[in-house]
């Protein structure tokens, strides 16, 4: 039976990036109706930023309470990543990077020796698919102007595609604040067409990874 591990972590109430997030689920759920989801919404319920206890117990046993419940967090973010067999994550970009919502998943969930691997030839997450849908308010695509500003895509492929070694496909809405702040018919013909491109792209996208077959 698959399972899918769904990441989202915008606070807005017009998110495109969950709104992207909600057509891949769709998809998989019609594709795969016996498959399991594991969700977790990053700004409903966040997972809490690293501090010293969580630190340690990256490395170490933990001695302390406030550490054993560290590291108890450690364990069940660690299993839901090692039980799915496909990752969904989306996410906007804040500021030019990803929401800290989701930097604090990633720094409780990337462990040496479980998530992160100590031999890169021997890695658990190698090969499985993880989807990334972003929503960009301006365009930060190659050949933009703004395109070196851009620390969200290029920081999930290197963690997610060159440490983690997912078979990784990032999927970009571009202009999502246009509708909001312009009433220039090329300017909402651009963001239109951006959403657009990227919710076809969900679409097939999920079917694929919805007819790969699961782990062993």
């Amino acid at each position: 039976m698959a399972n899918l591990l769904h990441i989202d972590s915008s606070p807005s109430l017009y998110s495109v990036s969950r709104k992207l997030a909600g057509s891949f689920r769709e998809v998989w759920g019609k594709e795969q109706p016996h498959a399991t989801v594991a969700y977790r919404d990053l700004v409903a319920a966040p997972v809490p930023h690293l501090d010293g206890d969580g630190v340690v117990t990256l490395l170490n046993e933990p001695e302390t309470d406030s550490q054993r419940a560290a590291a108890a967090l450690h364990d069940e973010l660690v299993e839901e990543i090692l039980s799915a067999d496909a990752l969904l994550i989306s996410a906007p970009m804040h500021n030019w990077t990803i929401p800290s919502h989701l930097k604090a998943w990633l720094d409780q969930s990337l462990l040496m020796g479980r998530t992160l691997p100590y031999d890169p030839s021997v890695n658990p997450l190698a090969g499985r698919p993880a989807t990334v849908l972003l929503a960009y308010g301006g365009d930060y695509g190659a050949g933009s102007p703004d395109h070196a500003m851009d620390h969200c895509a290029p920081y999930l492929r290197t963690v997610l595609e060159k440490v983690l070694g997912y078979q990784l496909e990032i999927i970009t809405a571009s202009y999502t604040v246009t509708p909001y702040t312009s009433q220039d018919p090329l300017e909402l013909e651009k963001a239109a067409t951006s959403l657009q491109t990227a919710e076809a792209e969900v679409l097939e996208r999920a079917k694929s990874v919805a007819a790969a077959p699961a782990r062993a």
